[in-house]
């Protein structure tokens, strides 16, 4: 699987203006379809057979109080705060304007 990741590049966590960027991004993702992965190795994302997690489902959150969670059950789940958000990209070599499930990156 590969990424686009020009949606939005790997960030700087404590800047204002990258903060501002995934909130408005996150926001337009409430309601959708995503999937939310943790990877032990950010080189290779989801390529390797390293330790990662991914959860699909639909976003739920507020970009008012910065957190957001994906809900199947009471055992699959992810909750998350912008600010662990370093990377979201899309499944295939897709442009953005695809819109094709987003993968949110978290730490």
């Amino acid at each position: 699987m590969d990424f686009d990741k020009s949606f939005i590049s790997q960030v700087d966590q404590t800047k204002q203006e990258d903060r501002e960027d995934r909130l408005k991004h996150l926001s337009n993702f409430i309601g959708k379809t995503v999937c939310v992965s943790w990877v032990k190795n950010q080189e290779d994302l989801r390529h390797n057979f390293e330790p990662q997690i991914s959860v699909q489902g639909k976003l739920e959150g507020s970009a008012k109080t910065g957190r957001f969670r994906v809900l199947l059950n009471d055992d699959t789940y992810s909750y998350f705060y912008d600010d662990n958000v370093w990377l979201i990209g899309y499944d295939g070599a897709q442009n953005v304007t695809d819109k094709k499930r987003p993968v949110i990156f978290i730490d």
